[in-house]
């Protein structure tokens, strides 16, 4: 299997993003570094369907979906990922370094705000590949529709 070393480092970058603090509007700064070795060459395109779609349903639509009670942020499609949660944009295509939605997933646990918040982590390979997804400007297929978790398959 291989061992792939994507981490996100910045000074206070936790409190910073996703402090309750209404005067934050910049994204904070923050270095990725990316994964060395093979794994740092061309990427080729990452696949919605194959490798990012699963990710969302397994792992963040249980609390990130449309009518949540836990959150007002849905991730069942493309358009609700465009918009911005507070002054902090969740989805920035072409842009993972200023996406919530990846920043989060590279926090260490300690953070409050690392996600998925419970449950299993990303792997670092789900971590590359959606950085990588973003960066290619976060296609989702117009056919796709809206996501559903995997609650939402078994009651209906």
């Amino acid at each position: 299997m291989k061992k792939m070393f994507l981490q996100s480092l910045a000074v206070g970058m936790g409190v910073m993003l996703m402090s309750s603090c209404s005067t934050m509007t910049e994204t904070p700064e923050v270095i990725v570094i990316l994964p060395e070795g093979e794994m740092a060459g061309d990427v080729g395109k990452i696949s919605f369907a194959k490798k990012i779609k699963p990710v969302l349903v397994g792992k963040c639509l249980s609390c990130h979906h449309p009518g949540s009670e836990v959150t007002d942020i849905s991730f069942a499609s493309r358009e609700d990922m465009l918009k911005a949660s507070g002054d902090r944009p969740i989805l920035v295509p072409g842009e993972p370094e200023k996406s919530t939605l990846f920043l989060v997933t590279v926090l260490p646990d300690y953070f409050v705000e690392a996600m998925p918040a419970s449950g299993h982590k990303l792997t670092e390979e789900e971590k590359w590949e959606l950085y990588h997804w973003i960066q290619q400007g976060a296609n989702w297929p117009k056919s796709g529709g809206a996501l559903k978790s995997s609650k939402d398959k078994k009651t209906g």
